[in-house]
């Protein structure tokens, strides 16, 4: 179970669009019905000192990173973390894979050395894995 189960799993959202009179002008007004502040109690962390994990940043490497996961997922790679058990889902599998070939191959001339060799090194353990499977 994760953390945010755990402590309920509430969540908070912050209305960031400008506010506007009848006659569309802007009211400065940033109090908005269902709008928390920053300092909420319901934003504040349960556990003083205690820094919640922010996402990475998204960019090329963690995009083929999240695909590659996928695929090695639906091949029975990673356990479900509620039931325990591993399932295996190959044309979820094929899928995912076929997704990074569409991109390797349409980004080609464009990638960093780095983010090439991710992407031909995920496509390859990914297809050697699934044509174990199959």
């Amino acid at each position: 179970m994760s953390e945010e189960e755990q402590n309920g799993g509430s969540f908070s959202f912050r209305d960031k669009r400008r506010n506007f009179d009848e006659d569309s002008n802007e009211t400065g007004d940033s109090e908005r019905t269902g709008q928390d502040s920053p300092e909420s109690p319901d934003t504040a962390s349960d556990h003083p000192g205690q820094e919640t994990p922010s996402a990475p940043p998204i960019n090329f490497s963690t995009f083929v990173l999240s695909l590659a996961s996928s695929a090695a997922y639906h091949m029975g790679g990673f356990q479900d973390p509620v039931s325990g058990k591993t399932s295996v889902n190959l044309d979820l599998a094929k899928q995912s894979i076929d997704i990074l070939a569409m991109l390797e191959e349409k980004t080609r001339g464009n990638l960093s050395d780095e983010e090439k060799n991710l992407i031909s090194h995920s496509l390859y353990d990914l297809r050697m894995k699934f044509v174990d499977l199959k």
